[in-house]
C-alpha cells in the first residue's frame, strides 16, 4: 500500500524524503544527548531518561489527534471489507509503525538510551529491553487513542466534547507530577520541584518504563521490578482496550452516509443569501459535522490546559501570556486544507463559477464566527487566572492581531497548497504518507508569516505588558485590530485573485493526492 501511494504521487515522496531527513537529524542530535548526559551522575542521568521518555510517550499520545497524516498508511476502515481478524490487524499495525519513519525513529532513539548508562552495564543492557518495551507502548498508546477518539467525533456534539476530556486522561500523569513538584518544590528551588516532577513520573504509566535502567543503577531493584511491573502492566491493558476498541468498531467501520437525524437548514437560515454566505454556512457545519474538522477543538481545551499548569509550575507569566496568541495562530491552520476537505464541493464551484474572493470570504467568515468568540473566551480566562485582567487591552490587542492576520495569511496560502487529506468517512486521524511533513512545513510557513505582519501590533502589545500602560495597552488594541483587518482584507482579496486563476490546475492536484 505504501509504495503504491509514493510511486503514484512525487510530492508525497519528497515530503516523506524531507521527514526522513528530518528524523536522522534528531536522530544524531539525541545521540549527541544521550552520549553527554552519560558524564554526569546516576540521577542525573535517570532525570533525563524519564523526563525525555515521558515526553516521547505524551508525543505519541497527542501529535497525532492534533497533526494531519501523523498515523500509519493501515486505516482500518479502509480494510474493513477484508477477513482481517483484529488481532491481525494490530500486528500489521504495530511492524508497519516500526517500518515507518516515525516508529523507526522512535525505536533508535529509545534503543540508543543505553547510551547514557555506558558507566553502567547492567543499566545499560536492561536499556535495550526498555527501548523495546517503550517503543511498543508509545505505538500501542498512540492508536488507541486516535481510534477512541475516532469513535468519539464521528458522534454528535456531546460525543466531541468527550475528545479533549480523553485528551486530558491520556496527560493526567505529567500534570500529575507537576503539580506534585510544584506543590513540594514551594519556597525551595526550582530544581528541588523538578526532581519531584521526576521522581513521580518515574511511577506513571508514561515514565514507568524508562525509570528502570535508573534504579538498577542506583542499586534500587525493587524500584526497578515495580517500575517495570507498571510498565508491562500498561502495555497489556493498552492492547486489551485497542482490541476492544476495534472490536466495538467493527460493525460500523464505514459510516452510514444517510440522514444525520438533524432536520432544518442550520447555518444557511441566517447567513446571507449569496455564493460567500453559502459557502460559509457550509464551512460552519463542516466545522462541527466533519470529524477531520471538529478534532482541532481539541486545541480549544488541551493546550491552555497545558501550559497553564507549566505557568504555575515556573510562575513565568510569559507562558500564560502566550496561550491565546498561538491557539490564534494554530487554530487558522485548520483551514490551511480547507479545499482538499471539500474535494466535489469545490469542484461543484468552479462548475458554478463562484468568484475565489466569495470562497475566501465565506471561509474567513467561517472561521472568524467560531475562532473569534473562542479566542476571546479563552483570553478573558488566562487574564483572569495569572491576575491581570487589567491587561486585557493589550492582551486582546495581540490575540485578535494575530488572529486576523493568520485568517489573511491562510486565504492566500491555501489557495495554492493542496495538502493530501483523509477521505471522508474514513479515520480522521489518518492521511496519505508525506501529508504530516507537508502540514508541518505548512505551519512553519503560515506561522512564520502571520508573525512577520503582525510585527506592529505585536511590538505594541509587548511593550504596553512590560510598561503597564493602560494607554499603551489601548493602542496596542486598535492597532491590532486594524493592521490585523487590512492583513485578512488583503488576504481575502489576493486569495481570491490566486484561486481565480489556478482554481482548474488546484482541481487537478486535489484528484491527484486523492487518488
Amino acid at each position: 500500500m505504501l509504495a503504491n501511494i509514493l510511486r503514484r504521487n512525487t510530492l508525497q515522496l519528497v515530503a516523506v524524503i524531507f521527514g526522513a531527513v528530518q528524523a536522522v537529524v534528531l536522530l544524531i542530535v539525541a545521540i549527541i544527548g544521550l552520549w553527554v548526559a552519560s558524564a554526569g551522575p546516576p540521577a542525573a542521568i535517570q532525570a533525563v531518561m524519564v523526563a525525555g521518555g515521558s515526553a516521547l510517550v505524551r508525543g505519541w499520545l497527542v501529535v497525532p489527534l492534533l497533526l494531519d497524516g501523523a498515523e500509519s498508511t493501515l486505516d482500518a476502515t479502509r480494510l474493513a471489507r477484508f477477513p482481517l481478524r483484529s488481532d491481525t490487524f494490530m500486528w500489521a499495525v504495530v511492524v508497519a509503525a516500526v517500518l515507518w519513519v516515525p516508529g523507526a525513529t522512535t525505536l533508535l532513539v529509545s534503543l540508543a538510551s543505553a547510551i547514557a548508562w555506558r558507566e553502567h552495564p547492567l543499566a545499560a543492557g536492561a536499556a535495550i529491553v526498555v527501548g523495546m518495551v517503550g517503543t511498543a507502548t508509545c505505538i500501542v498508546g498512540s492508536r488507541l487513542v486516535t481510534t477512541t477518539a475516532s469513535a468519539m467525533v464521528r458522534g454528535g456534539l456531546s460525543s466531541r466534547i468527550a475528545v479533549p476530556v480523553l485528551l486530558l486522561v491520556v496527560t493526567a500523569a505529567p500534570i500529575a507530577a507537576v503539580v506534585a513538584g510544584a506543590v513540594a518544590g514551594a519556597g525551595q528551588s526550582p530544581l528541588d520541584g523538578f526532581a519531584v516532577v521526576v521522581d513521580v513520573l518515574g511511577w506513571t504509566p508514561v515514565g514507568a518504563i524508562w525509570s528502570v535502567p535508573g534504579r538498577m543503577a542506583m542499586g534500587d531493584a525493587a524500584g526497578a521490578a515495580g517500575a517495570a511491573a507498571i510498565a508491562l502492566a500498561v502495555l497489556a491493558g493498552a492492547l486489551v482496550l485497542w482490541w476492544g476498541a476495534l472490536g466495538a468498531r467493527a460493525p460500523g467501520l464505514i459510516p452510514r452516509l444517510g440522514r444525520s437525524g438533524r432536520t432544518g437548514l442550520g447555518p444557511f437560515r441566517w447567513m446571507p443569501a449569496s455564493p460567500a454566505g453559502a459557502i460559509a454556512a457550509r464551512s460552519i457545519i463542516m466545522w462541527f459535522r466533519d470529524p477531520r474538522l471538529a478534532r482541532q477543538l481539541i486545541l480549544l481545551v488541551l493546550l491552555p490546559a497545558l501550559m497553564l499548569v507549566w505557568w504555575w509550575l515556573f510562575d513565568l507569566d510569559v507562558i500564560a501570556l502566550g496561550i491565546t496568541p498561538i491557539v490564534a495562530t494554530i487554530l487558522p491552520l485548520a483551514v490551511f486544507a480547507g479545499l482538499s476537505y471539500d474535494g466535489p464541493a469545490f469542484a461543484m464551484q468552479l462548475a458554478a463559477g463562484v468568484r475565489g474572493r466569495d470562497d475566501r470570504m465565506g471561509r474567513a467568515a467561517a472561521l472568524l464566527l467560531i475562532a473569534g468568540p473562542a479566542v476571546v473566551i479563552v483570553q478573558v480566562v488566562v487574564a483572569v487566572v495569572i491576575d491581570r485582567a487589567g491587561e486585557l487591552p493589550a492582551m486582546f490587542g495581540l490575540s485578535l492581531g494575530v488572529l486576523l492576520a493568520s485568517i489573511g495569511v491562510v486565504s492566500v496560502s491555501s489557495a495554492r497548497v493542496v495538502v493530501p487529506v483523509a477521505r471522508a468517512a474514513r479515520d480522521p486521524f489518518s492521511a496519505p504518507p508525506g501529508s504530516a511533513t507537508t502540514s508541518l512545513v505548512a505551519s512553519y510557513a503560515v506561522s512564520g508569516a502571520t508573525i512577520l505582519v503582525s510585527a506592529p501590533a505585536i511590538a505594541l502589545a509587548v511593550a504596553a505588558l512590560v510598561t503597564g500602560s493602560d494607554a499603551l495597552g489601548w493602542v496596542a488594541l486598535v492597532v491590532g485590530v486594524l493592521a490585523g483587518g487590512v492583513v485578512l482584507v488583503a488576504g481575502v482579496v489576493v486569495g481570491g485573485r490566486v484561486l481565480d486563476e489556478s482554481g482548474p490546475a488546484v482541481l487537478q492536484r486535489l484528484r491527484l493526492v486523492r487518488g
